[in-house]
C-alpha cells in the first residue's frame, strides 16, 4: 500500500510539474501578425522515436531592426511549414514568415518558407545582402560551370525588383 501510495505520488507530481510549451493553436489566430524571418538553425528534437521530419527550429525576425528578435519552436512537422515538399529541402538561412503575437513580440511561431510581399526597404536590404552572402560561398564551393549555370537560370531571368 505505502510501495503504491508512493508510486502515485510520483506520478502526479511529474505530470503537474511538466509545463508543455503551448502551439500556435492554442492561441486566436487573430491575435497575430505576419513579418519577415529567416531560419538560423534546423535540428533534430530530442525524441528519436519522433518522425524525420520532426525538427526545433531557431529563426530571427523583426529584420527592420538594428538587434531583430530571435525565436525557436520546437518539434514542428517541417512538412507543415514547406507546404508539404519532402522536408530535407528546409536549410539554415531559409526565409521564412513568421507570426507574432500582437500584444507580447515575445511570442512567436513559424509560419511558411517564403518571402513575404510586403516587405519594407529595410528587410529587403537585409535580404539582399544574406542572399549576396550565400551567393558568395556557393561560389567558393561550387564548380565555375556549375556556378554559371545556376546564375544564369535563377539571377538574371527573375529579377522582378527592377521590373
Amino acid at each position: 500500500m505505502r510501495k503504491t501510495l508512493t508510486i502515485i505520488l510520483i506520478l502526479t507530481f511529474g505530470l503537474f510539474s511538466c509545463k508543455s510549451d503551448k502551439k500556435y493553436w492554442d492561441y486566436n489566430e487573430t491575435d497575430f501578425y505576419e513579418v519577415q524571418g529567416i531560419i538560423d538553425i534546423v535540428a533534430l528534437n530530442s525524441n528519436p522515436f519522433d518522425s524525420p521530419s520532426i525538427k526545433n527550429v531557431s529563426y530571427t525576425y523583426f529584420l527592420d531592426r538594428p538587434i531583430p528578435k530571435k525565436g525557436t519552436e520546437k518539434n514542428i512537422d517541417l512538412l507543415e511549414i514547406n507546404n508539404g515538399i519532402y522536408f530535407k529541402h528546409i536549410e539554415n538561412g531559409y526565409p521564412i514568415s513568421i507570426f507574432v503575437h500582437k500584444n507580447d513580440e515575445n511570442i512567436s511561431f513559424c509560419g511558411r518558407i517564403g518571402i513575404l510581399d510586403s516587405l519594407n526597404p529595410k528587410e529587403k536590404e537585409f535580404l539582399t545582402k544574406h542572399f549576396q552572402n550565400k551567393m558568395e560561398k556557393l561560389k567558393k564551393e561550387t564548380p565555375e560551370y556549375i556556378y554559371n549555370a545556376l546564375v544564369k537560370d535563377t539571377i538574371t531571368e527573375n529579377q522582378t525588383d527592377k521590373k
